[in-house]
């Protein structure tokens, strides 16, 4: 089956290329003047008095007939392309075409060498010198035809070829923004179910003041997460609001089990960050760190500034990670954190989670520091 591509209807690829015309016009000119020149040149030796005028009205006629025929050439290549399962019939018509192009173009070259008497030119009628002359510039017509197919078709290759790349960066760009929403929509449900399991012990235990409260507080951290809903960046300030929400309940839970200790340079609070990254990491440092041991335990929390990097720390006191830890066990706050970071970042983070020197676990993000603007929130 035949097939051509949406732009190759001719009429709308012939009139953009008509309004270029004068530029051709000019491009034409060169090739023109230095023929013409050239012809002067050697006519000097045959007539000393051969006028630089006359190889003028010789040469440049001709070749500003290209100016004219380029627009059309071009149309018809993008009409019939030379392209796999359609190039016999292509090739067919812009032969075809290139004998009909031919015509004005010696038309032109005789009538203009009769106008200015070239000696060269036998006496013959136009009718009779028509086949000659088509044979003699059949070479030279070729080239000149054959050269404005193949820039026109490596113009609009290159052009396909960009958008073609466009495309796939849109596409991919799509992705990278569904595979986001998809790793940000699993933090929901994962730190509300901890949370309800966490309340359903309480109301085991029937404390009903610290089941009312922890109520309010889960309630508070969806309003809060459906305000982010479509936000991969916030400012840190909102981030910190968020976890001082998802703290109180972890501190109604473990009570007087659970110290927390803030490092925040207020500087820092301006800058953009992705959303509910620190929750994870704090919910991983209690779960490991406090959640495993009867005594209390220590959580802290550090944001720092230095130079164009921000330092997000969450550090705690507990056993530590054992050996080979990323292999056995699934911790999916922190797979979701590095997923979340390579896809935001690429090589531009860091992100490492190792045991401190006196005991228990250090989370350490280094991002590029990124000023909090109205427009980047809706990010």
């Amino acid at each position: 089956m035949e097939s051509t591509s949406p732009s190759a209807s001719a009429p709308s690829v012939l009139l953009p290329l008509l309004r270029r015309v004068p530029l051709l016009m000019l491009v034409c000119a060169v090739p023109g003047v230095v023929t013409a020149l050239h012809t002067w040149v050697y006519a000097q030796a045959r007539e000393p008095g051969y006028p630089l005028s006359r190889a003028l009205l010789v040469q440049v006629p001709q070749w500003q007939y290209w100016a004219f025929a380029t627009p059309v050439i071009l149309a018809l290549g993008q009409r019939f392309r030379l392209e796999r399962g359609i190039w016999p019939r292509s090739l067919a018509v812009l032969l075809a075409a290139l004998v009909a192009v031919m015509v004005p173009y010696v038309s032109i070259i005789y009538f203009a060498a009769r106008a200015t008497g070239e000696t060269w030119l036998p006496e013959s009628t136009w009718a009779r010198m028509l086949p000659l002359m088509m044979a003699k510039y059949s070479v030279l017509s070729l080239l000149i035809y054959g050269g404005i197919l193949a820039i026109g078709y490596a113009v609009d290759y290159h052009r396909r070829f960009r958008e073609g790349e466009l495309a796939q960066a849109h596409l991919e760009t799509r992705l990278a923004h569904a595979q986001l929403d998809a790793l940000r929509a699993q933090l929901h449900p994962h730190f509300l179910f901890n949370t309800l399991n966490a309340i359903s012990v309480l109301v085991r235990k029937q404390d009903t003041v610290g089941s009312i409260r922890m109520l309010t507080g889960v309630s508070e951290l969806l309003r809060m997460a459906l305000h982010t809903t479509g936000r991969q960046f916030v400012p840190f300030h909102e981030d910190v609001d968020f976890l001082e929400r998802y703290l109180d309940i972890e501190q109604t839970r473990f009570q007087d089990r659970l110290q927390v200790v803030r490092a925040i340079d207020p500087a820092t609070l301006g800058a953009l960050v992705p959303s509910l990254i620190l929750q994870p990491l704090v919910e991983n440092a209690i779960k490991h760190g406090i959640g495993t041991r009867s005594g209390a335990g220590r959580v802290e929390l550090r944001a720092s500034r230095e130079g164009t990097r921000l330092v997000l720390e969450v550090l705690d006191d507990g056993p530590g990670l054992a050996p080979g830890w990323d292999r056995q066990d699934g911790r999916i706050g922190v797979a979701n954190v590095r997923d979340r970071l390579r896809q935001l970042y690429g090589d531009r983070h860091v992100f490492t989670l190792e045991n401190r020197a006196g005991g228990g676990v250090r989370a350490r993000l280094e991002l590029p520091f990124q000023a909090a603007v109205p427009e980047a929130l809706g990010a």
